[in-house]
């Protein structure tokens, strides 16, 4: 019966609280959504990840028990290897205006600090080229850094550290719907999320790196906001220290509410009735990071939403 539930749960459309969710998790021990992964042993013979209960002196306990994704169950990782494991996804409405993406999951690292490490990639075109998400810093000048972030650490889910020892199971957590528009991408495009574990030519007598419960998720906006027309938007100045001002289409000033969204989507403001095509509100209150806003017209069926970062 839990197999069977665990199927439908993770097939399915799931409608909740006027949202429609694609929703799948990886956990090693259901292997109905095993197909979706791949360890290639093709190009690479010597790939070290395999799936089994871990057995190794720091890297010894699952998640949740007994199954995880390691760098080999037994061996401590070999010098000068590089090794991968890609999850392939079908995209779903989330990659699609104003919706969301969530990749999560939990992990566990043992390794040499400077030299040895690990990697969580992003291809949005099937493998042609990727994207490295743990370099999202705004410091670093990148083509598309300042299109995801990772929950900050104060109290939520920090950016996993994949270097090191992690000393415990770390959770980690992110949003890449933004990277949808940017890369065009469509409903049933394929999109592939690859995980590498990276040694150097010291052999440390390391475990290596552990993933475990990885979590897909396509969230598609309220169902009576799929029928809602989406007007354009745009917001100023971004990033933003103090006062945010947001432009938008509303000729006939028709009675909007705002809502603003931390990366963890909790809504931490709030205003109606704005019947101007602009607006401006203070944001220096505000937590460091980036923020989800969504102008919604209920009566007349339009919507905009838009994202800033807070300095």
């Amino acid at each position: 019966m839990k197999k069977i539930f665990t199927l439908f749960f993770a097939f399915i459309t799931v409608i909740s609280y006027s949202q429609i969710y694609w929703n799948y998790n990886i956990n090693f021990e259901d292997t109905s959504q095993l197909f979706r992964l791949e360890i290639d042993t093709i190009s690479n013979p010597n790939n070290i990840w395999q799936i089994g209960s871990p057995q190794k002196t720091t890297l010894s306990n699952a998640y949740s028990s007994p199954n995880v994704i390691i760098t080999d169950t037994i061996n401590f990782c070999p010098t000068n290897d590089t090794s991968s494991f890609i999850v392939k996804h079908i995209a779903q409405m989330g990659f699609q205006k104003p919706n969301a993406v969530i990749l999560c999951g939990w992990y566990y690292v043992n390794s040499d600090t400077l030299s040895d490490y690990g990697m969580i990639e992003f291809s949005p075109d099937n493998g042609i080229s990727w994207i490295d998400l743990l370099n999202d810093s705004i410091l670093i000048d990148t083509a598309y850094n300042l299109y995801w972030t990772w929950n900050p650490s104060n109290g939520s889910p920090e950016k996993p550290i994949l270097s090191g020892n992690s000393g415990k199971w770390k959770y980690f957590y992110t949003h890449l719907a933004v990277l949808g528009p940017v890369f065009n991408i469509q409903f049933g495009d394929t999109v592939l999320y690859k995980f590498t574990f990276i040694s150097d030519s010291i052999q440390t007598n390391k475990d290596g790196l552990m993933f475990d419960n990885l979590h897909f998720v396509d969230v598609s906006e309220g169902i009576e906001e799929i029928s809602y027309e989406y007007i354009k938007s745009e917001c100023f100045p971004n990033p933003a220290q103090d006062v945010l001002t947001i432009k938008f289409e509303n000729e006939d000033n028709s009675s909007f509410e705002l809502f603003v969204f931390d990366i963890t989507g909790k809504q931490i403001y709030n205003q109606t009735n704005i019947k101007s095509n602009q607006l401006s509100f203070t944001v220096a209150d505000f937590k460091k990071g980036i923020y989800i806003y969504k102008l919604v017209n209920k009566k007349e069926q339009r919507f905009t939403r838009g994202r800033f970062v807070k300095n």
